[in-house]
């Protein structure tokens, strides 16, 4: 077996099953192209010295061109470095574009906001979790512009075009935690489009998918509530320190007033915050278009309560709950997701 953990340490740990074939023709490559690079720099450097300028008549054939064997010799050895290349890599390309059957299937979203990672229970996360020895096809799209999936030490690397259903799989060896990380250019950000993947033993990896199922299991609210500002895609939209995105930033929304797009003065309580959630396109904050997706249907009461004590904590004024209107009704809905930068406030 040839791999990078045995040779030298150019290449990542070797954490899947796919990196011994990478590995050793990566390897296999380099050293025949070492040995080529030696035998030019070395037959070069020898005829330079043993044939200096010489008359036609003296050189090895008449009309002083290179003997035919050693011509035909140096095609046969490029050809064979180019046959080798070709060979060793061709079983890894092709086991690496169909996936087993019944491999763990994880929906991967991209974006320039980074990644989002839906297991088969449901659960979201912005971190890839896997079991070893058990193979994970991923299927990723991208809601924006072009970006991939690059994980050196699992020898991962997968382009994720718009429009199209990228699929790539990998087979985890080895327990721990691996860079995962986007090589496109997708815009200015997209550097910062990283995250990783842990690898579990198997028995450890139940135990987190049955830990991360309850995301109140060991959470207080408000961070519960954070965590979802991660998971239900609010991060894409709004920013926590008050710069302005598709959506107005988080920090102190709740219990300050604002004006909507229909000339309607909104303070943002907990009845608010609720409404504008489940049906985000009824009022909408001056500034901002009435584009964000509704959830009802899709979020729970708790969760929203998890939300709503979550940008309490955000807000200069969350100590101070919004008074409800006087018929006690949650006011008009204007998404928490458009709650406005606040008018000097």
């Amino acid at each position: 077996m040839i791999g990078s953990a045995n040779i030298s340490n150019w290449l990542p740990q070797a954490a899947s099953s796919q990196a011994q074939g990478v590995d050793a023709a990566f390897y296999g490559v380099y050293v025949a192209g070492a040995f080529a690079v030696v035998l030019v720099v070395g037959l070069a450097l020898t005829f330079v010295r043993q044939f200096r300028r010489q008359r036609d008549d003296e050189r090895g054939t008449p009309d002083g061109r290179a003997h035919p064997l050693y011509q035909g010799l140096w095609v046969l050895a490029a050809v064979a470095v180019a046959v080798y290349a070709f060979a060793a890599g061709l079983p890894g390309f092709l086991d690496a574009q169909s996936a087993p059957w019944l491999s763990y299937r994880v929906l991967v979203n991209t974006s320039q906001e980074g990644y989002k990672f839906t297991y088969p229970n449901g659960h979201i996360a912005d971190t890839l979790h896997v079991a070893t020895g058990r193979p994970v096809r991923l299927d990723a799209t991208t809601v924006d512009v072009i970006h991939s999936l690059q994980a050196p030490a699992l020898r991962l690397s997968e382009t994720v075009v718009p429009g199209r259903t990228a699929q790539a799989w990998f087979t985890a060896s080895t327990p721990g935690t691996f860079d995962l990380r986007s090589g496109v250019y997708g815009g200015e950000r997209y550097q910062d489009m990283k995250t990783a993947v842990v690898a579990h033993a198997p028995a450890d990896f139940e135990a987190w998918m049955q830990r991360v199922s309850d995301i109140f299991a060991g959470r207080t609210m408000e961070q519960a509530g954070e965590l979802l500002y991660g998971t239900k895609g609010c991060r894409a939209c709004h920013s926590l320190d008050g710069s302005k995105l598709v959506g107005p930033s988080f920090k102190d929304v709740y219990g300050f007033e604002f004006d909507t797009r229909e000339g309607v003065r909104i303070t943002a309580d907990a009845a608010y915050i609720r409404a504008s959630i489940l049906t985000p396109n009824v009022s909408v904050i001056a500034g901002f278009e009435p584009v964000m997706t509704p959830y009802e249907g899709k979020i729970t009461d708790k969760e929203i309560e998890a939300i709503t004590a979550w940008l309490r904590t955000l807000s200069s004024k969350g100590g101070v709950p919004a008074a409800a209107d006087s018929t006690g009704a949650a006011p008009v809905a204007a998404t928490v997701a458009e709650a406005a930068a606040q008018e000097g406030k």
